[in-house]
């Protein structure tokens, strides 16, 4: 299952449902994988400074909620690992 939340400016996140489509280059993700284990910041390409810093915040925070075991990536739009859409192409109820 895949937990995907929006970076806002003053701080907090709203959760969202993620998928390649929906990734806007003007924000920042935090996208949580239990499959994989992992916490991805997602950061567009026009995102600002504030936002990433933001976005690694609120990783670090998550990864403390949801235990040491989970591993953050930070990730640049564009850069993507392939494991990063198998995670949110499966939450949105694709077949792979």
């Amino acid at each position: 299952m895949v937990n995907g939340f929006q970076v806002q400016d003053d701080g907090t996140s709203i959760e969202v449902e993620v998928t390649k489509d929906s990734l806007e280059s003007e924000n920042v993700y935090c996208i949580i994988d239990d499959v994989s284990r992992s916490i991805f910041i997602w950061k567009g390409r026009r995102s600002g400074v504030r936002k990433k810093f933001i976005g690694a915040q609120t990783a670090n925070r998550m990864r403390s909620e949801y235990g040491t075991t989970f591993k953050v990536h930070s990730l640049d739009e564009g850069e993507e690992p392939a494991i990063f859409f198998t995670a949110i192409t499966n939450n949105s109820g694709s077949e792979t």
